[in-house]
């Protein structure tokens, strides 16, 4: 039995091909969701025959996978690419983060629908826990920057609950109509910072 490898070579032919698959199947995803997707559906968007998708991807699964881990590859670069020599202040440095990730992930809506629903690869779930630590150290760093006796376990955790927030509120964004969002991007920037800025300040916060 031939056994899938995402990251065999291919030629340019086929890397072409792989990539519209993958860009049918985001959306398809997007517009149906993840349940409601089939593979017919994909090669329909992809114009292409279900044996022919089929020679690249397996199942479903497999695109879900590709798809999420391109995905979060994508996001980890961009937030690592924000402000790396720290001209930023640090309240403008976080509304920077949130606004990248709020915008990416509203640029993709699929992905979201596939972190949450899909079920994953190892490969994949390991890039998406590789994304959500970029941006913990993302914050850690930025508190140790304003903060320097702050402890890098303090710093990290702090930057661990400023993810969670984010999670928590960004599955309420996800589904705000577009009348609500603002108001409830402007609730994820204030969460965030509220519990972040005491942290910068000796003695108003607890150790982790």
């Amino acid at each position: 039995m031939t056994v899938f490898d995402p990251k065999r070579k291919r030629n340019a032919r086929g890397e072409q091909r792989q990539q519209n698959l993958l860009r049918a199947a985001a959306s398809v995803f997007g517009r149906l969701g993840y349940h409601e997707t089939t593979t017919n559906a994909i090669a329909l968007e992809a114009d292409v025959s279900p044996a022919t998708l089929y020679q690249f991807f397996p199942n479903k699964e497999a695109l879900a996978s590709a798809l999420a881990a391109m995905y979060a590859r994508q996001m980890a670069d961009a937030e690592r690419a924000l402000d790396p020599e720290y001209d930023l202040a640090f309240d403008d440095a976080i509304h920077k983060l949130i606004d990248l990730c709020i915008r990416f992930n509203r640029e993709h809506p699929e992905f979201h629908t596939l972190v949450v629903n899909a079920p994953l690869s190892d490969a994949a779930r390991n890039e998406k826990q590789a994304l959500g630590q970029v941006f913990v150290d993302f914050i850690a760093e930025r508190l140790r920057h304003e903060r320097p006796t702050l402890s890098q376990a303090e710093a990290r955790h702090h930057g661990q609950v400023a993810l969670m927030i984010f999670r928590g509120i960004l599955d309420e964004l996800v589904t705000a109509t577009r009348s609500a969002r603002p108001r409830v991007q402007q609730a994820m920037h204030d969460a965030i910072l509220r519990y972040l800025k005491p942290v910068l300040t000796p003695g108003k916060t607890k150790s982790a």
